[in-house]
């Protein structure tokens, strides 16, 4: 008996000292959250270290570029 006793206070013990750290974009966890919301969010591209929102339009390289819906740059035509 007092060898269980131990044993579950040690594994008590353990479970409580091991954490999870883990770097995960910011974009990832918010539409995760609103995920488990039910809530629909824009997308968000980004380019030269700014943000832009779905519908964007940016000149990169000579070509015109556009954020779709899927958070993603799609050619638009020419700058």
């Amino acid at each position: 008996m007092r060898l269980v006793a131990i044993s579950i206070l040690a594994l008590i013990t353990l479970c409580g000292c091991v954490s999870l750290n883990a770097n995960v974009p910011e974009d990832v966890v918010r539409r995760h959250m609103a995920k488990e919301e039910g809530l629909e969010l824009a997308s968000i591209c980004s380019h030269a270290g700014q943000t832009y929102s779905e519908g964007a339009v940016a000149c990169m390289a000579d070509r015109r570029m556009t954020c779709d819906p899927e958070g993603r740059w799609v050619q638009d035509g020419d700058c």
